[in-house]
């Protein structure tokens, strides 16, 4: 069983777009979940009358009694699906007509893949919208090897499938703070399960109500999300088996260059905008430090232990 979960908050303008490319897939999912967030702009009422119209019995839409957020809302819907296969879903996208049909193959044939993203094609509107750059790889499907890889998706949330054998321990490491997407990927990462197939698989339409557009460069927004990747390291180190000692050597010095990283960021509010370039360049450095590169980190850990 297939299940498609879309959260959905004052998303009218685009909506259309993205109903219609999931409606007409070559293969069609066998529940659609819509969860609206309290929209003020009609998206719940336009989703409903969409199902009515198209006589979509498969297909539900429910609106939170309040606001809860784009991650509670996501994390709520996940819950409730019933689907073997989980395939997340944004409010403004467009899929590619056959998008379920090939990635749900690539999950039949290769069982040992508990989560599989794909790649996008942006495209850009409005005034600032937030320009997404992507790691390339080369071959068809690709395992994400490096556990330093775990924190960042290397695609985003929207491309993604996954087993729901993935969200066995979920609730019991998430807190409300931390993107839905995020913990899915870390969780498929640490356990050698996170896959990419390398081809593009929707229309991925960056604009300014983008909910990861928010927020954007704002120091305090940066010292936030390094605060929470922070708490889900803490909770990533005390959920793994005691035994693994390599992953736990790993993650405790990946806390300390985020919290190297947390440092900088927050001297950067302290210093004059004259000197301000200089903290930059040290704040980049950090950010180049091991996380990206897990046999690094690993080997220094074997030197400290």
């Amino acid at each position: 069983m297939i299940s498609l979960v879309m959260t959905t908050y004052n998303g009218l303008k685009y909506i259309s777009e993205q109903l219609d490319s999931i409606r007409t897939q070559t293969l069609l999912p066998d529940e659609v979940l819509i969860y609206d967030d309290r929209s003020t702009d009609g998206t719940y009422e336009y989703v409903q009358e969409y199902i009515d119209r198209y006589n979509l019995h498969t297909w539900k839409v429910y609106r939170n009694k309040e606001n809860k957020g784009y991650s509670l809302n996501f994390s709520n819907a996940i819950d409730a699906a019933k689907g073997e296969l989980i395939f997340l879903c944004d409010q403004d996208d467009i899929w590619h007509s056959d998008k379920i049909e090939k990635m749900s193959k690539i999950m039949e044939e290769n069982s040992q893949i508990e989560l599989l993203a794909s790649n996008v094609h942006p495209f850009y509107m409005g005034e600032h919208p937030q320009r997404v750059h992507y790691q390339k790889y080369k071959g068809d499907l690709i395992r994400i090897r490096r556990l330093g890889e775990w924190i960042k998706p290397a695609r985003p949330g929207c491309t993604m499938c996954f087993r729901r054998t993935l969200m066995k321990n979920y609730q019991s490491l998430w807190f409300r703070e931390y993107p839905h997407d995020c913990l899915l990927w870390g969780l498929a990462v640490l356990q050698g399960k996170a896959y990419i197939y390398n081809r593009e698989t929707i229309e991925f339409r960056r604009h300014d109500s983008n909910a990861s557009s928010r927020g954007g460069q704002d120091v305090n927004y940066r010292i936030r999300g390094i605060e929470n990747e922070i708490r889900i390291i803490n909770q990533a180190d005390n959920y793994f088996e005691l035994h693994d000692l390599k992953l736990h050597s790993f993650l405790r010095i990946q806390k300390r260059v985020y919290e190297k990283r947390k440092d900088c960021l927050i001297n950067t509010k302290l210093i004059s905008s004259v000197r301000k370039p200089t903290f930059n360049r040290r704040c980049s450095s950090f950010q180049s430090m091991a996380v990206s590169n897990s046999s690094l980190v690993l080997s220094a850990s074997r030197r400290m232990y």
